[in-house]
C-alpha cells in the first residue's frame, strides 16, 4: 500500500513539474516574437560602459515565423535588409536568410544566433558566428548584438516627431 502511495506521489511530482516547464516561456517563440530594434552602448567617458542606446535597424519576427530585417535612414525613409524565416530551441534562433544585403554570406543559408533574454524578456543578447565572406575570405569571428523590444505606450506621445 506504501508502495502505491509512493508510486503515485512521484507521478503526481514529475506531472506538476512538466506543468511548471511547459508553463515557462523560455526559448519559444513567443519569447521572441513582435519589434525588435537594435542598440549599442555608449559613453561620454572612456573607461565606463555607458548607455544604451536605440539605433536605426530593426527586426520582425512573426508569430508564422517569418523574419524581416530594415533599416530606417533618416530624412530619407527605410530599406528593408533581410528575409527570411526563423526557428527558436533551446536558446537559439536559428534564421533561414532568403535574401541578406547587409551580411550577403547568408543568402540562402541558415544562421545560429544564441540569445539571452533579460529584463523581463526586452532586451535580447545575440552573438552569432560568420565563418567567411560572399569571396570565401576567412573571416571565423563571432558578433555580438543587442535588441530592445519595441513597445506600445498607452497613450499616443504629444511630443512624437512624424
Amino acid at each position: 500500500m506504501k508502495r502505491s502511495y509512493f508510486i503515485m506521489l512521484v507521478a503526481a511530482l514529475l506531472s506538476m513539474s512538466a506543468t511548471v516547464t511547459w508553463g515557462q516561456k523560455k526559448g519559444r517563440a513567443a519569447d521572441l516574437e513582435g519589434i525588435w530594434q537594435m542598440c549599442f552602448y555608449a559613453s561620454d567617458a572612456k573607461g565606463t560602459p555607458g548607455t544604451l542606446r536605440a539605433g536605426n535597424t530593426f527586426k520582425i519576427l512573426t508569430e508564422d515565423g517569418h523574419i524581416t530585417n530594415f533599416t530606417t535612414i533618416p530624412g530619407r525613409g527605410a530599406i528593408i535588409t533581410g528575409i527570411g524565416t526563423y526557428k527558436i530551441s533551446k536558446g537559439v534562433l536559428r534564421e533561414s536568410m532568403k535574401k541578406n544585403i547587409h551580411l550577403p554570406m547568408l543568402d540562402g543559408h541558415s544562421n545560429d544566433l544564441y540569445f539571452t533574454l533579460s529584463e523581463d524578456g526586452n532586451i535580447m543578447s545575440v552573438k552569432y558566428f560568420i565563418k567567411e565572406d560572399t569571396q570565401g575570405h576567412v573571416i571565423d569571428a563571432w558578433y555580438y548584438e543587442t535588441w530592445r523590444r519595441v513597445e506600445m505606450p498607452a497613450e499616443y506621445p504629444i511630443d512624437l516627431v512624424r
